[in-house]
């Protein structure tokens, strides 16, 4: 998530495993924007994140909230 928003820039991060993660599964992330808003004059992202294993189960889940430049 890093890569995307960058270094740093990460304010608020939670995740929930919802299913058994096992070695050699393979994980697909994404993350999806669920609002871009401003307060006290800062910019901010919020996130929906969600990992998928290669049967397309969630095995994760969660939000988060970066600075970002206007």
């Amino acid at each position: 998530l890093t890569n995307y928003v960058g270094d740093g820039r990460l304010t608020k991060y939670g995740v929930r495993f919802s299913r058994q993660v096992f070695p050699g599964d393979t994980l697909t992330a994404s993350a999806t924007v669920e609002a871009v808003r401003e307060e006290d004059g800062e910019h901010f992202v919020d996130l929906t994140i969600s990992t998928h294993n290669q049967n397309g189960d969630e095995v994760v889940n969660g939000s988060a909230t970066a600075r970002i430049d206007p």
